[in-house]
């Protein structure tokens, strides 16, 4: 060895969950040369999928899981209950995967279900094993489950708690970082099981980007990372195939998600930790009904009671709209002190792992950095199905993504479009266009070319310095000029596929929910 360490810390893997925890909490050594951090993958989970590429990813050192038991240690850290501890002869911190103990599950060891979080009477035999929690309200209920445990817990600052205030103030950051705008952004979170979010309503996000203009909200998914250690990336990617082509922004299990939640303006969400997560950063929350899972007492139990509560059969755009008008600050403030302590109650995870090294703590205060940008996958849609609707003196336009679309309830005396990049490579909808567009400037003949080459299509769109020129297959041109650049050259051809026998010049309204904004229109030709 390079440098002569004089502690060594062994950092169990376990889950993806538990994994990302403890590389949170090795974090707190940072700088500090004093301390030599080794990883080891305990293999006995059906969710470590994708562990040994996370630590790959990040350079961690992993031992083989074996040797760990043959090296010595002077303190274990690991943030599952589950982890196999026979064998390491070295204090043990255990440290929370979410927040709190919210759910009765299945034992991973027995027949039965257990409460998550709480460790068995073997494991902490014959060795020094400290149970971090986040609350005493927590500790106590963990005694009082597990008596043997009475003595081993310490109450800590959640580390993404701790975090988020920090985040809080980089919101335009992430926002812009997210190409929103103005539009709100609708995040849905689920835990994993089949109470959860999505256990329950796997259409849930297709259906939801089916019911949520493009032009006013963007959806975002947090997935908890055993659905994807469960069922595969694959297989996940697979199942949100309609909802990802409509633009879903897809949150990896290892991305920043604490910044896709400060971003947002709602969240629908169910009984997992994201939900009082949300709470705290006081976003309105729809909350999917309790689960039989859900430990009653528990301040998910409360969030409950005081969030308001998602109906699946009503429209979800109505609830998300109806959830952020009527959010007031401060909403989730008594749900948030039940889950969260602070000092002194509560004392950093530095301080604590510091202490069972015992070892001084550094000098140097640890840095307080927000979470980086959130960077979800997310693939832009390149076909909609636009309804428009005239009124006097414009048009309404509502846009929903076209692999969305089938689950959309189409608008009472609204006309449906559909308008198709012409770089889109899925030949149906192509040939099925009503609308074409174009990203390059407009080239009338190249663009007749185009309308005798697919002949469901009615006009071409292309983009003008500020607006856009539509050739029509009836004959002749029209250019729209936006002077406030709020529209793209898409939604302007289905304003002209609206108003096909306009004046030859006119202006006119056009509006997507509450925003509106003039356009001019010409004819020639």
């Amino acid at each position: 060895m390079t440098v002569a360490a004089e502690r060594t810390v062994l950092a169990v893997a376990r889950t993806m969950t538990s994994t990302l925890r403890v590389l949170d909490a090795v974090a707190s050594l940072s700088g500090d040369p004093r301390v030599q951090v080794v990883f080891a993958i305990n293999g006995s989970s059906p969710f470590a999928g994708g562990v040994q590429r996370l630590l790959d990813a990040v350079g961690a050192p992993v031992i083989p899981w074996p040797e760990a038991a043959r090296l010595s240690f002077d303190l274990v850290l690991t943030a599952s209950e589950n982890t196999e501890l026979d064998g390491l002869d070295a204090p043990v911190l255990v440290l929370p995967h979410g927040v709190g103990f919210q759910k009765f599950l299945p034992d991973s060891r027995d027949a039965g279900r257990r409460l998550s979080g709480s460790l068995r009477r073997e494991d902490v035999r014959d060795r020094r094993v400290v149970v971090a929690v986040s609350h005493p309200d927590q500790a106590a209920q963990l005694v009082a489950h597990s008596p043997y445990l009475a003595g081993m817990t310490e109450v800590i600052l959640d580390p993404v708690f701790e975090r988020l205030p920090a985040s809080a103030w980089f919101r335009d950051r992430y926002r812009t970082a997210l190409g929103l705008g103005d539009r709100r952004l609708v995040v849905l979170s689920s835990t994993w099981g089949r109470e959860s979010l999505l256990g329950r309503w796997p259409d849930l996000p297709v259906r939801l980007l089916a019911e949520l203009s493009i032009d006013e909200h963007v959806a975002g998914a947090i997935l908890h990372p055993n659905i994807w250690s469960g069922h595969g990336a694959w297989q996940v990617r697979s199942w949100l195939a309609r909802a990802r082509d409509a633009g879903l922004l897809v949150m990896p299990p290892e991305g920043s998600w604490p910044a896709l939640l400060v971003a947002a303006d709602c969240v629908i969400a169910d009984h997992g930790s994201v939900s009082l997560y949300a709470a705290a950063v006081d976003r309105p929350v729809l909350l999917a009904p309790p689960a039989a899972e859900t430990v009653p007492g528990t301040a998910i139990s409360m969030l409950s009671a005081v969030a308001v509560r998602l109906d699946v059969r009503r429209s979800l755009r109505d609830q998300v709209i109806q959830a952020v008008n009527g959010h007031h600050a401060g909403r989730y403030e008594e749900v948030t002190a039940k889950s969260f302590a602070g000092p002194p109650a509560a004392r950093p995870v530095r301080s604590l792992v510091y202490e069972l090294l015992a070892l001084a703590e550094p000098p140097y205060e640890p840095p307080l950095r927000g979470y980086p940008a959130p960077e979800p996958e997310q693939t832009l849609p390149t076909a909609y199905a636009i309804y428009t609707q005239l009124f006097d003196g414009g048009v309404a336009v509502r846009r929903v993504p076209a692999s969305a679309d089938a689950a959309a309830t189409a608008p009472i005396g609204w006309e449906r479009h559909l308008a198709v990049d012409k770089q889109e490579w899925d030949l149906r909808l192509l040939q099925s266009a009503a609308i074409l567009v174009s990203r390059e400037p407009s080239d009338e003949k190249r663009d007749r070319e185009l309308l005798a080459r697919l002949p469901g299509a009615d006009l071409t769109v292309a983009p003008a310095e500020d607006g856009a020129v539509v050739t029509m297959r009836s004959g002749g041109q029209i250019e729209l000029r936006d002077p406030d650049r709020r529209w793209d050259p898409m939604l302007l051809g289905a304003v002209a596929r609206a108003v096909p026998y306009a004046e030859a010049a006119t202006t006119l309204v056009v509006r997507t929910g509450t925003r509106e904004s003039r356009i001019s229109l010409r004819r020639w030709g």
